[in-house]
């Protein structure tokens, strides 16, 4: 990895989409991957220009007459190389899948022994390693690691495990049902509550809290107050999942391969099981979900399906968006693809 500083960097390139200021930049790159130029909140593929002979022609070249007696005439020019900086688009869903290779789980018994295994079979992240492995800019990468709701632990950067976090959820909102806590509204219930009433870790309890919701301090205690509008999109996905175990299950008990067309819910079906899990005050629509899941029409005199495809786990490139976008399905009307374009 070198570093030098952006004016030493114009000295021997000619910037010509990126303006580095007088930051301090830095270059790294894997044998096998693409050069990076980073600055300290920005990244930058670094692509050779084609050098055509009118770009030779500057007002440094020499041209002096050829000795008489010489058949060839020298001509001495620059021999800096051009360079083209091509904005190196973040990817949340590389880093995700980073942190998710070593997930936050509930503690066993013997939590130092879990750990210990853990550390050995996966490798946990610092930011400067995040920043080497994601070939990004640190100001980029903490960006990525708010997107994800990542949090730091002894150095390292953590996600819940999605499972987990699903199921400490989920028994969240149990309590909350099961003594009529006002979790919706300002100032929300104490996260002490929740700690007594649950068999789960502070950290797992205020990632929930913040995943779905908000924390403030009142009296210098935790709250949380939940957002109904993610608690209902919670629940929408809980529906998936649930549909996918049973379409799972029952695949394997009579041996046969999970058929695609079984995929997700009749969509009026749907829309009544979801009501029943949403708060009161939430009136469920389709365009909540916009951008997570995807209606797709049947032939004629079948209902309706729905299937989840969220648009964060599909990749910023755009080439390969669309190229994840029709595998899911060939034909697309505007009013479909717009939420996985915009």
């Amino acid at each position: 990895m070198a570093e030098q500083t952006a004016a030493d960097a114009v000295d021997s390139t000619v910037v010509t989409t990126a303006d580095f200021s007088e930051d301090k930049v830095f270059i790294v790159g894997a044998p096998d991957a693409r050069a990076v130029l980073c600055t300290q909140d920005k990244s930058y593929y670094i692509k050779k220009e084609d050098t055509s002979n009118l770009r030779l022609l500057t007002t440094y070249m020499d041209w002096s007459e050829p000795d008489q007696f010489s058949s060839k005439r020298t001509i001495q020019v620059p021999g800096a190389a051009r360079f083209h900086y091509l904005h190196k688009v973040p990817d949340a869903t590389q880093l995700r899948a980073l942190l998710l290779e070593a997930p936050y789980e509930k503690p066993q018994r013997d939590a130092d022994a879990a750990q210990a295994k853990r550390a050995k079979l996966h490798k946990l992240y610092s930011t400067s390693d995040l920043v080497a492995a994601l070939q990004m800019s640190e100001h980029e990468v903490i960006e990525m690691l708010n997107e994800v709701h990542a949090f730091e632990e002894a150095g390292r950067w953590r996600v819940l495990g999605p499972k987990y976090q699903a199921q400490v959820f989920a028994d969240m909102l149990d309590a909350i049902v099961q003594h009529d806590w006002k979790v919706l509204v300002e100032p929300g219930v104490p996260v002490k509550q929740f700690l007594a009433e649950l068999d789960e870790p502070l950290v797992a309890i205020r990632q929930c809290c913040k995943l779905y919701g908000s924390l403030t301090k009142v009296n210098g205690e935790d709250h949380c107050t939940l957002n109904p509008m993610k608690v209902a999109t919670f629940q929408a996905k809980s529906l998936f999942d649930e549909q996918a175990a049973e379409a799972q299950f029952q695949a394997q008990q009579q041996h046969e391969a999970l058929d695609p067309a079984d995929a997700g819910w009749d969509l009026q079906q749907f829309m009544d099981k979801w009501k029943l899990r949403v708060p009161d005050s939430v009136t469920v629509s389709l365009e909540m979900l916009s951008g997570l899941v995807l209606v797709k029409p049947q032939a004629a005199g079948k209902p309706a399906r729905i299937v989840y495809f969220p648009e964060e786990e599909l990749s910023p490139e755009p080439k390969k968006r669309f190229e994840q976008l029709f595998k899911m399905q060939e034909k697309w009307t505007i009013k479909q693809l717009e939420p996985y374009i915009k």
